[in-house]
């Protein structure tokens, strides 16, 4: 009984590795061009995700100051421009500015995904948070 182990008792341990990672993969969903909405913001994985080509992908780093998960809701308003976050949802992105490769332990990570939460959860626009004043706005990721 002492045989090889096989690929099969390495499947625990690449599990663990993407639960610790704090890493989530999800689909690109086509952005509104109007309306108002609400999603999860995560920090963008850029060297994991692919945002371009047929099949697209976007890795998502989790803020390690809360399990891995989103970092908070961000509101808003889909605009022609892209999506422009309410006030608050603003001073929320605001505060990241500079602060997200400790928040999520990938030290390439400087933009979050905006994610639309459902069945099936898809990425819909991207920002680079700022701290400088004035409106915040997401472009789409299907554009």
């Amino acid at each position: 009984m002492g045989g090889r182990l096989g690929w099969r008792a390495l499947l625990p341990a690449a599990a663990l590795g993407v639960l610790l990672s704090g890493c989530t993969g999800v689909g690109v969903a086509e952005a509104p061009t109007e309306g108002t909405a609400s999603y999860e913001a995560w920090g963008l994985n850029e060297a994991s995700s692919d945002l371009s080509g047929g099949d697209r992908t976007v890795v998502l780093n989790g803020d390690l100051e809360h399990d891995s998960k989103a970092f908070f809701s961000v509101d808003g308003r889909w605009r022609a421009d892209g999506f422009v976050l309410d006030d608050t949802s603003a001073e929320k992105v605001r505060a990241l500015a500079g602060r997200l490769p400790d928040r999520t332990g990938d030290p390439e990570c400087r933009r979050l995904v905006l994610v639309a939460e459902g069945l099936v959860d898809r990425a819909v626009a991207v920002l680079t948070p700022e701290a400088s004043g004035g409106p915040v706005t997401a472009a789409p990721l299907d554009g």
